[in-house]
């Protein structure tokens, strides 16, 4: 007989899986309150990158959830559209991840059905009152008045109801705009610095990273001008307690006179940008990096010889990002293609999850299978995390009377376990697998399983072609 393909079924199936209907069941402690997610948080910055793209699903509906109550403001120019028409696409791609954007008119109020994303502001330097939905760098960083006028908008939304989660600057072309590279040459840098300053003490000038570019530029704004601003911000909000949590952008990465010199300096001022979060444990949408990559992994970059005479290779836009979502490319207002707005999306959503408290564990990190057997439970899970090398196992497992508590090796690869202590037939247990720290759990899922010496044996099928 020639058998080319055969279909085999399992010569013992039990019959409690067959009819019970059993599944894997949300962790929940004793009382009911969830343990997939616990302590402890992490520490560090936030950065929402081209490495957080692709996490977005990783994000537990819990935290999905968390985001839907949050009212978010990027306040900007054009580019700043990306992070709206990104979440829209998103939302038609995925509808766990509701949002609705809101570009004119009174900030909508709270809801928990999705969330609300806008670049609203109360005012700007040009009104001292009102919602306005356009802001540049003369709005956020380049005057005091700027300065003034967005932490009055700070105080406004926190004390008039509309609880601000978290604001951000939609940076537009605002570090090569306007001035073309010019000035002396920097001589850490080999570089001349670009850009525009609308509102700032000495006009409307190319600027640097630091006060010590002042002598190169004539112009007293920086970078730094616009990293102080932003902690300014920071800081008011700790000091009265607000809930608005602001985070560092860096900016666009395209335009196809920024590849030369622009271009490089633009990379020299995000670069900044990226030192300044790390080094104070900030929270930082890295939109740059995000659009360099594309969605295969690849990281585009262009080059310019400096002034010193060595060749810069720097990032650039990826070409794929500059498409739409049907590979044909229409201009929407962002100056980037669909594909790049969602990028922009999903990174969002990432960033906004781990605002909420969420840890960046998968939602799936830890999954616990339970199969029933005769006085006995067999147990198996995975892991789609890496685990910290201290960390333990423990199981445990109860009827409504009885509870038992056991500990396998925390460097098993085997990640099974046979229960049989204390197991009764046709007696539901629930079963609690936790990877703990010490004495805290800090992943966990939970099965019901009634054990059983009911099986069932189904003969060996086999088809032959």
């Amino acid at each position: 007989m020639r058998i080319p393909r055969f279909l085999k079924l399992s010569l013992a199936l039990f019959l409690m899986v067959a009819s019970s209907g059993v599944a894997d069941a949300p962790a929940h402690d004793l009382a009911g309150a969830p343990l997939n997610r616990s302590e402890p948080q992490a520490t560090g910055p936030i950065i929402a990158d081209h490495t957080v793209v692709d996490l977005y699903d990783d994000i537990p509906q819990e935290w999905i959830d968390q985001v839907k109550k949050m009212w978010v403001s990027i306040p900007g120019e054009s580019h700043s559209s990306g992070y709206r028409i990104g979440c829209n696409l998103l939302e038609t791609l995925d509808p766990r991840f509701q949002v609705n954007v809101r570009e004119s008119g009174t900030p909508e109020g709270y809801t928990d059905q999705y969330l609300r994303l806008s670049r609203a502001s109360w005012g700007d330097v040009s009104h001292a009152t009102g919602w306005i939905y356009s802001y540049g760098e003369e709005d956020w960083y380049t005057s005091a008045q700027a300065i003034s006028q967005t932490k009055t908008f700070l105080t406004y939304a926190n004390t008039h109801g509309f609880d601000l989660a978290a604001l951000g600057f939609g940076w537009c072309w605002d570090m090569t705009w306007h001035n073309d590279a010019g000035g002396g040459i920097d001589p850490v840098y080999q570089v001349r610095w670009a850009g525009s300053s609308v509102g700032g003490p000495d006009g409307d000038l190319r600027w640097g990273l630091d006060a010590e570019d002042y002598a190169l530029t004539g112009n007293r704004v920086s970078m730094d001008t616009y990293l102080n601003a932003t902690e300014e911000y920071i800081a008011l909000c700790e000091a009265n307690h607000y809930p608005t949590v602001v985070f560092f952008t860096t900016g666009p990465v395209d335009g196809g006179s920024n590849t030369g010199e622009r271009g490089y300096q633009r990379h020299l001022k995000h670069e900044h940008i990226r030192a300044h979060v790390r080094a104070n444990n900030r929270v930082l949408f890295d939109y740059a990096d995000i659009l360099s990559w594309g969605n295969d992994g690849t990281l585009y970059t262009v080059t310019w010889r400096d002034h010193g005479g060595q060749l810069q290779t720097f990032p650039y836009i990826h070409p794929d990002n500059m498409l739409d979502l049907d590979g044909t490319y229409t201009e929407d207002g962002d100056h980037i293609g669909q594909r790049g707005a969602v990028r922009l999306a999903k990174a969002l959503w990432w960033m906004l999850a781990r605002i909420a408290g969420w840890d960046g564990t998968p939602a799936d990190a830890l999954t616990l299978h339970g199969t029933p057997a005769d006085r006995a439970i067999h147990l198996t899970w995975q892991v789609n995390t890496t685990l910290p090398p201290t960390s333990t196992w423990r199981v445990e497992y109860y009827t409504h009377t009885t509870s038992i508590y056991t500990a396998t090796d925390p460097l098993s690869t085997t990640r099974s376990l046979v229960l049989t202590q204390n197991v009764q037939n046709y007696q539901w247990y629930t079963v609690t697998l936790h990877a703990m720290l010490g004495s805290t759990p800090f992943l966990s899922d939970t099965v019901r399983v009634m054990p059983t010496d009911r099986f069932v044996y189904l003969p060996l099928v086999i088809r032959e072609d």
